[in-house]
């Protein structure tokens, strides 16, 4: 557990915004935490927001492997030059922490609610800049997080016309990339038997992507038939592929196994 201090042990000075604020809410409560001490954890439902006044603190998640050590997120350092905040998302509502907070040495803090916060910005210019930096800082790196999820997602292929005639795939070629009709038809040759198909007939106009995800060879020969509008999707995106068309890898994915011989 935590200890409780006196504001006087740090040195504020007396008209400091720290000593206004909590003499105008006597409930703020000063928190000291021994190294190692959680002041949040990850996937509590809380609201206590912290400013810390002095010391270290390490942001870090549950490792997505049991047993490996924890991911840390950031580091925190503080002093009274340079006071930082922890645990401001709560501002927003009730909602689990995303992380766990925990001292790195000993640190002193200020235990908040989002009721002092309103006051804070009301009347404390200095803390009300410690405020929107925190917010700036987040607001960045949830941008940045949004960037790299889209970029996750996001398929960047080859767009291109293909000309009758042309040979896209033969049968027991390697599967590098995937070919997404748009317009025109292909002729597949497939043990002999000939058929072809238009985007219509394809699963979002695909073909063949089954050897595709699974990095192996063509089962099918494809020739453009008409004049074709194409999309060509490198093997490095197949992981975006995945994400993009979940349903159809699930749908091969349950094929494939129900295939399988039982064990």
């Amino acid at each position: 557990m935590p200890d409780s201090y006196d504001l006087a042990l740090l040195g504020l000075d007396e008209n400091s915004e720290i000593r206004q604020l909590v003499g105008r809410f006597p409930d703020i409560q000063p928190r000291a935490y021994r190294d190692g001490e959680y002041l949040i954890r990850e996937n509590e439902e809380s609201q206590d927001i912290f400013i810390v006044l002095r010391g270290g603190l390490v942001v870090e998640q549950a490792p997505a492997v049991p047993g490996a050590p924890p991911l840390i997120l950031a580091c925190v350092l503080a002093d009274l030059d340079d006071l930082a905040i922890v645990g401001e998302m709560a501002c927003l509502g009730s909602q689990r922490r995303a992380a766990s907070v925990k001292s790195s040495g000993r640190s002193h803090t200020l235990c908040l609610n989002p009721v002092h916060i309103d006051g804070i910005l009301e009347r404390f210019p200095g803390l009300t800049r410690v405020i929107c930096r925190q917010f700036s800082r987040r607001l960045k790196d949830t941008a940045g997080s949004l960037v790299a999820l889209q970029g996750r997602f996001a398929l960047n292929p080859l767009r291109r016309m293909a000309e009758p005639g042309e040979r896209l795939f033969a049968a027991g070629g390697q599967a590098g990339e995937l070919f997404q009709l748009a317009a025109g038809s292909v002729r597949l040759e497939r043990a002999g038997v000939v058929r072809e198909v238009t985007p219509e007939d394809l699963p979002m106009g695909l073909l063949e992507l089954e050897p595709f995800l699974r990095g192996s060879v063509h089962s099918a020969s494809a020739t453009v038939a008409t004049p074709a509008f194409l999309a060509v999707i490198g093997q490095g995106e197949r992981e975006a592929v995945v994400r993009c068309f979940p349903q159809l890898v699930l749908a091969i994915l349950a094929a494939a196994l129900s295939e399988s011989p039982a064990r």
